[in-house]
């Protein structure tokens, strides 16, 4: 990206944030649009499952909406979103571990599956057993950052120092290299 096309990213971004705040829905849509799918990675990662994932995504579009009045502008629109997704999901986390509520391992079944995508599933399913073995804190630092922030925007997502989050993501990465080899 361009010097020029990234000032012109970063204009576009304030003009529908100006929109946004002014009630202009569509505007808020095509903030949300940038911000959408990886939320519900993170969501759907520190969760461990879709249903929770999706309920995290629809708190976090709503805190979107509702919170745009308090969001200074001084990191991307989608690190913001990011790090209210991290907060959702805790959330719904939290609610299904507390008396009453329902946990994963009860909800989740293995899935067997069979066809030209077995290989593919079988990837995935590694890998998310790779990130659930990850420490919370190194996991959390590691989505965020794959999912396309900066080191300094992860810390201040995380409200950690900027250091400390280039530590956990470099142990998070090694450690996940390790699990998906077996070793």
């Amino acid at each position: 990206m361009t010097s020029g096309s990234l000032s012109r990213v970063v204009e576009d971004e304030g003009l529908l944030l100006s929109a946004a705040r002014a009630g202009d829905e569509h505007a808020f849509a095509g903030l949300w649009a940038t911000a959408q799918r990886q939320a519900f990675g993170v969501c759907y990662h520190l969760t461990g499952n879709r249903a929770d994932a999706l309920d995290a995504l629809q708190e976090t579009q709503l805190a979107a909406w509702r919170g745009l009045g308090s969001f200074a502008g001084r990191a991307p629109f989608r690190a913001w979103v990011l790090a209210i997704a991290r907060n959702a999901a805790h959330a719904v986390v939290r609610r299904r571990a507390a008396p009453g509520g329902t946990l994963f391992s009860e909800v989740e079944e293995e899935t067997v599956v069979t066809g030209p995508f077995e290989d593919t599933v079988a990837e995935l399913t590694d890998l998310r057993r790779a990130l659930t073995a990850l420490p919370e804190s190194h996991r959390e630092a590691l989505l965020l950052w794959a999912g396309g922030l900066t080191y300094e925007q992860t810390a201040a997502a995380l409200a950690v120092p900027l250091n400390t989050v280039r530590v956990w993501i470099h142990r998070a990465r090694k450690r996940l290299q390790a699990e998906l080899a077996g070793e």
